[in-house]
């Protein structure tokens, strides 16, 4: 299974998988800290293949619990043994040692559903509904909370993406997507690495330099300007017609994400 994430988006939902093991409680915590929970829509057994496909795991948690002696989906509906597709042979749940309470799918039974020991470390299979807003490029966007660049790139980098890069130096994607998320301003992935406003390049590693053509800096007061020897991180402002501003990278501001989107069909 690779080690990097991706965000898949299938019919209603993003899918994206952690990487890392953890027991069912850290896996559906951890799904909740990006904004959804672990999956419910696997309902939907064409789903389970579409998703296996792109992430490749051997087993994964799914959003499946026994509660009261009863088995439903963490978004409070109901479970049968039609929407569960519990494996058959050998048939689950089984309840093996007595302490069996919560549910994965498993790769070697045909994408079947066990049930098997919280306590247990399998991959997460998360899932959550639209946030943020899709620019039709193959990025999601959306903003952090306030901090610095540094830290809103790790928020991005948490959630899967990167701050802004792809979509910044398209000028005219700028506008949407402040319409949609209605920020004053941005970090966005570009820093001078260097210092001294000498060399300024992207964060995402596919970009490989930055030029006064892509990276669209204020004319009027003519950006970057390096105020006060320190302003070494991009951000996009407002007020000047979203065009881009040299600023210190210890200021604190909204961080822009942008996270690549992955389509699949069921």
């Amino acid at each position: 299974m690779s080690g990097q994430w991706r965000e898949v988006y299938s019919g209603s939902g993003y899918y994206y998988i952690l990487t890392q093991k953890k027991t069912f409680q850290q896996a559906r915590d951890e799904c909740r800290r990006y904004g959804g929970d672990l999956a419910v829509r696997v309902r939907d057994f064409s789903l389970r293949s579409s998703l296996h496909q792109t992430f490749n795991f051997d087993n994964a948690w799914v959003g499946l619990l026994k509660e009261d002696n009863s088995w439903v989906w963490v978004d409070k509906t109901s479970s049968t043994t039609g929407n569960t597709h519990w494996i058959r042979n050998p048939l689950q749940p089984s309840n093996s040692g007595g302490n069996e309470n919560c549910g994965e799918i498993i790769d070697d039974y045909n994408l079947g559903t066990n049930d098997a020991p919280c306590s247990v470390y399998r991959h997460g299979l998360c899932e959550h509904n639209r946030q943020g807003y899709d620019a039709g490029n193959g990025y999601r966007y959306m903003l952090t909370s306030k901090g610095t660049w540094t830290n809103t790139r790790t928020e991005c980098i948490n959630y899967g993406g990167d701050l802004a890069a792809i979509g910044m130096k398209d000028f005219s994607l700028r506008a949407p997507i402040q319409q949609a998320l209605g920020f004053d301003g941005a970090w966005i992935g570009l820093r001078d690495l260097i210092g001294g406003g000498k060399d300024w390049v992207w964060a995402d590693p596919s970009v490989t330099s930055s030029t006064s053509e892509n990276t669209h800096w204020i004319q009027n007061p003519q950006q970057p300007s390096n105020s006060g020897g320190n302003e070494e991180c991009g951000e996009i402002l407002l007020q000047y017609d979203l065009r881009t501003n040299d600023r210190a990278c210890s200021a604190e501001t909204n961080g822009l994400c942008e996270i690549q989107i992955i389509t699949v069909s069921m």
